[in-house]
C-alpha cells in the first residue's frame, strides 16, 4: 500500500468525493472526449474517451489487460463488455473494489473482470503478465511516478502496449505565486502527489528512461475542454462563495474544477494521451 500519509489523504479525498463522482460523472473518475465539431452529451463523451483506450492499445478479445487505478470499475466493465477481453482492475481503496464488483455483476461481465486491492507501484503480478496496460487519470496519484511506471513496464509483455490518459503541467516558473499556491493545495488535498512529475513536453523522457519505446504524447485538451467547462460551471458559484468566507481549502474538487479550467486556457494544464510499447 502507499505511504501512510499519502494513503490517508487519498482515502479521505475519494471517500469525501464519492457522492460527487456518482452525481456528476455516474461513478466514473475521468473527463469526456468531445470530437471537434460534433455535438455529444457528457455521458457520450465519457464513452468516447473509454473507446480511445481500446483504440490506443489495440484491444483484442484474447488480451489480458491491466486497469491500473480502476476506481469503481466503470472503465474496466465498459471495455470488458465491448471487447470481451480479460481485465484486471486494481485500486488501493476497499470501497472501490466493492463498487466495481457490483457493477461487473450488474453488467454480467463478472467472468471477464477481477478487482483487487493492490498498489500499482508494488504489484504481485508475475513479469510479462499483460498484453496491454492503461491508466485513466490515476497515475498522478502515485508518490513516485517513475517507480510506478517501472512496475507497469515489468508486468507488460514484450511488444505490449501502454496508454496513459493523464495531465501534464507547465514548469514552475510559468505559474504565478497565487497559481502555484492553488496548485499545491489541490495536490495536497487530492493526494495527487505525482502531478509535478508530469511536465509538458518532457514526460516522454521519463517513459524512455523506464524502457518504453515509441513514446507518443497527444495533447487533447481542446477535446476535453467542454467536459472541464461543464464541471467548472457547476462549481463556479459554490467555489467563489467558499472563497469569500475563507472555506475554499475544504473543497478541493470545486477548486480544481474552477482553477484547472483557467490554467488550461493559459496552457499551464494539459490533458494528454501518452502511448508507448515495451
Amino acid at each position: 500500500m502507499p505511504e501512510n500519509d499519502h494513503f490517508n489523504r487519498l482515502n479521505s479525498y475519494f471517500t469525501k468525493s464519492r457522492r460527487g463522482y456518482d452525481i456528476f460523472l455516474w461513478g466514473a473518475k475521468h473527463f469526456g472526449y468531445y470530437p471537434i465539431g460534433v455535438r455529444v452529451s457528457e455521458k457520450q463523451a465519457q464513452s468516447l474517451m473509454q473507446d480511445l483506450i481500446g483504440e490506443k492499445v489495440h484491444l483484442q478479445r484474447s488480451d489480458r489487460v491491466l486497469d491500473a487505478g480502476c476506481g469503481q470499475g466503470v472503465v474496466t466493465v465498459y471495455l470488458a463488455e465491448r471487447y470481451g477481453c480479460r481485465i484486471e482492475g486494481i485500486t488501493v481503496l476497499e470501497f472501490e473494489t466493492e463498487e466495481a464488483i457490483n457493477l461487473a455483476r450488474k453488467h454480467d461481465v463478472s467472468d471477464l473482470v477481477d478487482f483487487s486491492l493492490m498498489d500499482y507501484a508494488d504489484m504481485t503480478f508475475s513479469d510479462a503478465s499483460f498484453d496491454a496496460v492503461y491508466t485513466m487519470e490515476s497515475l498522478s496519484h502515485a508518490v513516485d511516478v517513475k517507480k510506478a511506471l517501472s512496475e507497469l513496464f515489468r508486468v507488460l509483455k514484450n511488444k505490449g502496449k501502454i496508454a496513459l490518459f493523464e495531465y501534464t503541467i507547465a514548469d514552475d516558473n510559468a505559474f504565478s505565486e497565487s497559481e502555484m499556491e492553488v496548485l499545491d493545495r489541490i495536490i495536497n488535498l487530492s493526494a495527487m502527489d505525482g502531478l509535478k512529475q508530469f511536465r509538458h513536453d518532457k514526460f516522454s523522457f521519463v517513459m524512455k528512461d523506464v524502457g518504453f519505446q515509441d513514446v507518443k504524447i497527444e495533447n487533447i485538451t481542446e477535446n476535453v475542454e467542454p467536459s472541464l467547462r461543464r464541471l467548472r460551471n457547476y462549481a463556479f458559484i459554490p467555489y467563489y462563495f467558499a472563497k469569500l468566507v475563507g472555506k475554499e481549502k475544504n473543497h478541493p474538487n470545486r477548486t480544481a474544477a474552477v482553477e484547472f479550467y483557467e490554467m488550461g486556457k493559459k496552457d499551464l494544464f494539459r490533458y494528454n494521451i501518452i502511448t508507448a510499447e515495451k
